[in-house]
């Protein structure tokens, strides 16, 4: 038994001291520093990251907004001189360079702007080409300076219809390129006529300039392939008179460095650069033959949607391409099929559209080379014969040949009796004056109101420009104008290297093509 004092030793205070304290409660062993840096070392891992990137993302919002705000300010880049497609803001009364006074915005494109200004140096209005503040863009820019210039150089007396670059300087980042001031181009024409299309007097002007500044641009020295030849790069110098000049060499280049494949608005791509072959300065050609027609119908020949619509279209009028040319092509398979014995069909189209047989659309019916022209709207009309129509389709065909090789050349397209009427007729070719050659007179015949676009200005005169018509002989003039030694060997090597380019051999008696040759 316990005695009383044992019992009274077990009450003393130290005891009873130690029976007071409270209970100690043990910490939850998942919130301890070496649970969380040892198994759950991930979780860990994970909420520092949680915790990280959402304070990045805010501080990155807050950044962007900052940004915004500041942009929505200025709405400007380039220190407040370029907007934000890279392109110089335009300031009425802005001076480029110190010089060159801006009136107007007169175009836009990819490349960048171009702007009506007057030079106040040489007291008279200029186009300015403003390139975008993008280094593709400065690169392509300064590939077409270099060709104009050796075009100008060759070309002093702006004689062969090319638009003339008076200089160009860098600006707030952007090159600037100062050309002579045109009036508005052939599109822009035909829009005045309704679409109804221009005389054969007239496409016959166009016509001959254009083989002209093609002859110049295929000179051993220059070798130049336009690559975009069109209505809309064809500018009247004059709105009432038919001189021209061609424009817009950003996408040209010299034969032996082509850098593009996919080249030439879609209408007037040449069979040769839908199918992927090797091309030349024989497209160029190619896009003037479907200009001409487009000038005279009023409508494009070839209006494709896409690359396989344009060459159906095209299929439609000339008929499948020869055997040797498809057989070089490798895009071929993206139009055409092969059957056993070698011969070529065109594919299916894969939005279901349907296509008239090949060649059964013919330069023929839509001339109207028996119909009086397109739509008979030339029926009875001076300068729209039979035999004028019959000499029109036969260069045109000349010109849509799909073998770049056997394409007729501008020399020989100069010397084509399409042009023979100028000199039949006794037109004047020389040079003092261009007032005879008024689109005016053509318009208003057709009764319609040839009024100049708003969009673009318009010179007062003409200047020294050449007179529209050009002489067969010149085409020989050109090749010694521009230093060449003038030879046989030279002379094949204007003509693009083909030594049978020689029109063919007068046509049987009862051929309706005879009357084109005599």
């Amino acid at each position: 038994m316990v005695s009383t004092q044992e019992a009274a030793d077990v009450r003393s205070p130290f005891n009873n001291k130690l029976c007071s304290q409270p209970t100690v409660r043990c910490r939850d062993r998942s919130e301890a520093p070496v649970c969380k840096l040892s198994v759950d070392l991930i979780k860990t891992y994970k909420y520092i990251n949680d915790v990280y990137y959402a304070d990045k993302k805010k501080r990155s919002h807050q950044l962007k907004t900052d940004e915004a705000l500041a942009k929505k300010g200025r709405g400007l880049n380039n220190d407040g001189y370029d907007d934000e497609n890279y392109d110089y803001v335009i300031k009425r009364g802005d001076k480029l360079y110190e010089r060159y006074e801006i009136e107007s915005l007169i175009g836009k494109g990819s490349f960048g702007q171009v702007v009506k200004a007057y030079d106040l140096v040489d007291k008279c209005p200029v186009a300015v080409k403003v390139i975008k503040n993008k280094k593709p863009f400065l690169n392509q820019a300064q590939i077409e300076v270099r060709l104009l210039e050796l075009m100008n150089q060759h070309d002093v007396d702006s004689r062969y219809y090319i638009v003339r670059l008076k200089c160009h300087f860098m600006w707030r980042s952007h090159l600037c390129l100062v050309f002579e001031l045109l009036s508005y181009n052939l599109y822009d024409l035909l829009r005045n006529t309704n679409f109804r299309g221009v005389s054969l007097n007239l496409t016959r002007k166009f016509a001959q300039q254009l083989c002209m500044a093609l002859l110049f641009l295929s000179t051993p020295e220059l070798n130049i392939i336009h690559c975009d030849l069109k209505p809309e790069n064809i500018l009247l110098c004059n709105p009432k008179r038919s001189a021209i000049k061609i424009i817009d060499f950003g996408s040209s280049c010299q034969l032996g460095q082509r850098i593009y494949q996919y080249i030439q608005s879609r209408f007037y791509r040449s069979p040769e650069v839908l199918l992927g072959i090797p091309y030349d300065m024989s497209i160029d050609m190619w896009s003037l033959g479907c200009i001409l027609v487009e000038m005279h119908t009023g409508e494009p020949l070839f209006s494709g949607a896409n690359e396989f619509d344009q060459l159906m279209k095209i299929v439609e009028v000339l008929g499948i391409p020869p055997k040797h040319i498809l057989e070089q092509a490798p895009r071929c398979d993206k139009y055409f099929d092969q059957r056993p014995d070698g011969t070529y069909f065109c594919k299916p189209s894969r939005d279901g559209r349907h296509y008239k047989p090949p060649g059964s659309r013919t330069l023929h019916s839509i001339l109207g080379v028996e119909t009086g022209g397109p739509g008979s709207r030339r029926l009875n009309e001076a300068g729209h014969t039979l035999a004028d129509y019959l000499k029109f389709k036969d260069l045109i065909s000349r010109m849509l040949d799909y073998d770049p090789k056997t394409r007729i050349t501008p020399y020989y397209a100069l010397q084509h009796n399409f042009f023979k009427k100028t000199a039949d007729e006794g037109t004047n070719t020389t040079p003092p004056s261009c007032s005879s050659d008024k689109i005016s007179v053509d318009v208003h015949a057709e009764s319609h109101v040839l009024e100049q676009p708003t969009a673009r200005p318009s010179l007062q005169n003409c200047g020294d420009f050449r007179p529209a018509e050009v002489s067969v002989t010149s085409a020989d003039d050109l090749m010694k104008s521009v230093g060449i030694k003038y030879g046989q060997n030279m002379v094949r090597m204007v003509r693009d290297g083909c030594e049978n380019h020689m029109l063919p051999q007068k046509p049987g008696p009862n051929n309706y093509a005879t009357q084109v040759y005599e």
